[in-house]
């Protein structure tokens, strides 16, 4: 009866708010310091996702160390997860498909940053 209300929490809507507003405020996070100071999205944004997840270790409750680690590194993947596809549909709808290239880095005028990027193909 108690597993099966834990997996009940887990599984409400109310659950997945959580990562979800950690990946929205990672990935502009990562951004702006990306426009600001030409700091590496992608690694930027895995460092704070990892930073965020250390709430992990601040809720109260009577779980053992080894799965609090485990929920650790799962929430910081899935919070860098979407950060990421986050970004990416910001890349979306600021640039058209006919508009994106596969070059190095985000195009814009001379010295210029976008503030959408694509992560993954940036030169970082």
């Amino acid at each position: 009866m108690v597993e099966r209300a834990r997996v009940d929490e887990f599984l409400q809507p109310k659950a997945m708010l959580t990562p979800g507003i950690a990946g929205g405020v990672t990935m502009l996070i990562a951004n702006a310091l990306w426009v600001s100071f030409a700091l590496p999205p992608r690694w930027t944004s895995l460092a704070l996702s990892f930073l965020v997840g250390l709430l992990v270790f601040v809720a109260k409750g009577g779980v053992p160390v080894w799965q609090r680690a485990v929920y650790y590194v799962l929430n910081s993947l899935i919070i860098f997860s979407v950060s990421i596809g986050t970004n990416y549909v910001g890349v979306g709808v600021t640039r058209p498909p006919t508009q994106q290239t596969n070059g190095g880095g985000p195009t814009a005028p001379a010295g210029a940053r976008v503030f959408f990027g694509d992560w993954l193909r940036m030169g970082s």
